[in-house]
Parts: structure tokens; sequence; C-alpha cells
């Protein structure tokens, strides 16, 4: 079991940085038109792409785990929310050129190889759309051991700076990009979930136990360097 796997086994819906709060504050700030086409990359169980749908959203959702995907379909059907729910990859997107208005991801291009999935979001966003992409970034470097257990463990590509997203971004296509401050994760105490589904089996499986453990050492041991930033991007 991969860590992936074991969080849509618990059915986790905002694992990255700030919980569901956050990403409903950056929505709310984004201000999206109703109607406007959303791809949202990386969907986990479905949560923040049937919030979208809700604010009247066109959405389009994908995810590259099998198990995520049937629990967001699941999570759209019981929340009556029109989504439409792709197993994908955000390094190769089933979708033509220029099919969205935005896409919307969070913590999702630091799993991806180099730069394919930024590659990725400017060819499917329509012109003058936009890239709204929550990241997991670090306020120092990190060393070549620190970034071996986070990779071994999370399977992380990219372990970066602000100032190293910022490079990557330069190397992109889009015409125009910003990122803001760097926030340190604080995940919120309380983050209630209506529609998560948790296999109880999990808690019985000496194997899924020890890596909930460690995820908890991890998260506690780069605490103090490990954050999150907004990129913003425009295409031309």
């Amino acid at each position: 079991m991969d860590y992936h796997t074991l969080l849509a086994r618990l059915g986790e819906g905002s694992a990255h940085p700030g919980g569901f709060q956050a990403t409903k504050e950056l929505i709310g700030k984004i201000g999206f038109p109703r109607g406007t086409k959303v791809l949202e990359a990386g969907c986990g169980t479905g949560r923040t792409a049937c919030y979208l749908a809700s604010l009247g959203c066109d959405v389009t959702a994908i995810d590259r785990n099998k198990d995520m995907i049937q629990k967001a379909v699941q999570r759209a059907k019981i929340s009556r929310v029109p989504v439409r729910i792709v197993q994908a990859d955000a390094s190769s997107l089933p979708f033509p050129d220029g099919t969205f208005d935005a896409v919307f991801t969070e913590s999702v291009t630091a799993f991806t190889q180099g730069n394919t999935a930024v590659r990725e979001y400017w060819r499917v966003l329509k012109p003058k759309g936009a890239l709204y992409d929550r990241e997991l970034a670090f306020a120092t470097k990190l060393t070549t051991v620190q970034k071996k257990k986070l990779q071994s463990f999370y399977g992380l590509h990219h372990m970066r700076t602000v100032p190293e997203w910022l490079e990557l971004m330069s190397k992109s296509k889009f015409y125009h990009y910003t990122a803001s401050h760097f926030v340190q994760i604080k995940q919120p105490a309380n983050d209630n979930d209506p529609l998560r589904v948790i296999d109880p089996e999990l808690f019985s499986k000496p194997d899924a136990v020890a890596m909930m453990l460690k995820n908890e050492r991890l998260m506690s041991n780069f605490s103090t360097v490990m954050g999150s930033i907004v990129i913003t991007a425009w295409k031309a």
C-alpha cells in the first residue's frame, strides 16, 4: 500500500496544507463565475470538485488513484451535483487543447516528474485561462537525506522552496505567474466531512497503522520547514 492508497481508504478529502477550509477560502477569493469550465487535477475523494459544482461551475475532475475515483463518484452521486470524474494522471491529461477556463489543483504538481504537469495544465487551458495551484513548499532547501525520507514515503518529486517553484514556472509557457507568501503547515483541528467514508478494516492492518504513525512523525519532524504557496499563472 502506498501513501495515496492509504489516503483513499481513509476517505481523506482534504489532505493538502490548510485542509478544506483553506480550499474554500481560496475559491472564495478567486470567485469563479457560474458556468466556468474548471478542471480539478487530483480530485481525491471529490470534496472540492463537488463544492465547485455546487457553486455553479462546470467541473471535470481527475485522479490517478482508482480508489479515490470510486469515492469521488460516490460523493458526487450522494451530493447530486454534476461532476465529470475521470481516472487520469495530471502529467498526461486526456483532454483536447484549450478545453478549460481554469485548472484548480492542490498538492498534486509536487508528485509529478519535472514540469510535465505544468505543461499539461497550460495545454488544456483556453487562451486567457488561469491555473490556481496550491503547492507544497519548503522554507529552506532540504538535505539529500531529508529529500529521500519524503520521497520514499510520500512519492514526492518536487521538494522546492518558493524561489525554486518560481524558477520552474519561468520555464513554462505561461506568460505571467505569481506566488503567494509561504504559509507554514497547520492542519485545522476540526474538519468535519459528513460524506467521508473510511474503510473500517484498515485499522486492523498493522502495515496501515504503521504508515499512519510514520506520517504523523514525518509531519512533526518537518513542521517548521514544510508549508505551502499558491501559484497563479495565466495563459496568453
